[in-house]
């Protein structure tokens, strides 16, 4: 297979963890790399053996490069949909983390372009490439929980990093994006209805935590809960790969008439313990292993790397889905900030 040059847009921990990815796959080239910040730019293409004259510090400029074949797009959530938008009016193809965009316009907009361009947009939602989530899909499509009634969802995050945050995006569209995502892949339907609640405890523009209830066509009820309020003691499971220590309590339960399923993210299945206190390291998102980086991180480049040479849709990651996602974020951020229910 020919390989996918790739300019990868964003150098920080996430953009890096992608590069580390990148590089150990056959099928990727990475002939590009941008980030606004020089310093980390400089040392990003120090640390991966890049030449200078492949860094830009304008990711314009790298999205305009004509033998690029796709864009990697792992900068702030806010310039994803203006960047994804320029890559496909340059006939790229392109691999963006989650969220698509914060403005549910503008991915209405990136999806109409996709559809013009004859180019993919594949969306970095992780969790569907992580073996528990998909085994709970793999439940429900057998039909082993029968018809379900409801899906109850929570993602917590570390108190400290809210700091970088609290000014920069609503949490939705961080933590909550995760969620979402799988309650429109396990409902298999749209959401036609949000209420939601939100509470700011920290003084930053957007609220440390909210909560939510969804209606879906099926009659699904689902709940969301997120926090970035986890305190500093608790066990940290994000301590391998991942240049970030912190912990992510995640937890997810399907309820059928014929079953449940559930899996919880932070859980002591593998611990750690020191002087310094007890890590429970999660070993399904990007553990390293004797052949580099592995789990659903390298699946879902893998997987993306694919699609592009193919030049054909995802059947496992629709542009649609996320796109819907992103219109059940805004409705939550709207319901959040007038307490009222949003008819989607």
């Amino acid at each position: 297979m020919k390989k996918v040059r790739i300019g990868l847009i964003g150098t920080g921990r996430f953009g890096r963890l992608h590069l580390n990815v990148l590089q150990q796959l056959p099928g990727a080239e990475i002939a590009a790399i941008s980030d606004v910040q020089k310093d980390a730019l400089e040392k990003a293409a120090s640390d991966f053996g890049l030449a200078k004259d492949i860094c830009y510090t304008d990711p314009f400029g790298l999205i305009a490069r004509e033998e690029l074949d796709a864009v990697d797009i792992v900068s702030d959530e806010k310039s994803h949909g203006p960047l994804v938008l320029a890559a496909l009016q340059h006939g790229k193809h392109v691999i963006v983390e989650k969220p698509l965009s914060v403005i549910y316009a503008e991915a209405e907009a990136i999806r109409k372009a996709a559809a013009e361009s004859g180019r993919q947009v594949l969306v970095g939602n992780i969790s569907r490439f992580s073996q528990p989530y998909f085994a709970i899909k793999r439940q429900i499509d057998e039909g082993r929980l029968g018809t379900i009634a409801a899906i109850r969802t929570k993602r917590n995050f570390s108190k400290s990093w809210f700091h970088g945050f609290g000014n920069r995006v609503h949490p939705v569209f961080e933590s909550g994006v995760h969620e979402l995502d799988l309650l429109v892949w396990y409902a298999g339907c749209r959401c036609t209805k949000v209420m939601s609640y939100e509470r700011n405890m920290s003084g930053y523009a957007f609220p440390d935590l909210f909560s939510a209830t969804l209606v879906f066509e099926n009659g699904i009820v689902a709940s969301l809960d997120s926090s970035w309020m986890v305190p500093a003691g608790s066990p940290q499971n994000l301590v391998e790969t991942l240049e970030l220590d912190g912990t992510i309590d995640a937890h997810i339960e399907v309820i059928g008439d014929q079953g449940t399923a559930s899996y919880q993210l932070a859980h002591a299945g593998l611990s750690v313990w020191t002087d310094s206190g007890a890590l429970h390291p999660e070993t399904t998102l990007w553990p390293t292993g004797p052949e580099g980086i592995g789990g659903a991180i390298r699946l879902e480049l893998e997987h993306f790397i694919h699609r592009i040479a193919e030049n054909r849709p995802s059947e496992f990651m629709p542009l649609s889905d996320s796109v819907e996602v992103m219109k059940i974020a805004e409705a939550i951020v709207e319901s959040g900030q007038t307490g009222r229910p949003v008819e989607l």
